[in-house]
């Protein structure tokens, strides 16, 4: 499924266009807001799933540890905490800004502030 033939794509739209984007970056890009509509979409969740299970769960996912990095524990984190990260890499964590889209780097916010996520 597309990220592009969902609701998913047109629920992001909607919410940057009502003016959801929120926190600047150190290198002023913005970060957009993650309104609970969006945190709790099916579709969202997949596309995030499917996402993460081509790059993050390397260093991420059960089979990582221990010591690639670290242990995920969204219930310490705010959605656009994730998204610095994933957008903006931290420390050893390269940016994937390049990599994924930015509608795919919502999902895998999406995915790892959901219930559904597991490390």
């Amino acid at each position: 499924m597309s990220l592009h033939q969902d609701g998913w794509s047109r629920g992001v739209a909607l919410a940057l266009a009502l003016g959801c984007v929120s926190v600047g970056h150190a290198d002023d890009a913005e970060i957009p807001t993650f309104p609970t509509e969006l945190l709790g979409r099916p579709e969202g969740i997949a596309a995030g799933k499917a996402v993460f299970g081509q790059i993050c769960k390397f260093c991420h996912g059960k089979s990582a540890y221990p010591g690639k990095a670290p242990k995920l524990n969204p219930s310490r984190y705010t959605p656009e905490f994730v998204y610095d990260r994933v957008t903006n890499g931290y420390r050893g964590m390269p940016s994937f800004r390049e990599q994924f889209s930015e509608q795919e780097r919502q999902a895998v916010v999406v995915y790892v502030m959901s219930r559904e996520f597991s490390n």
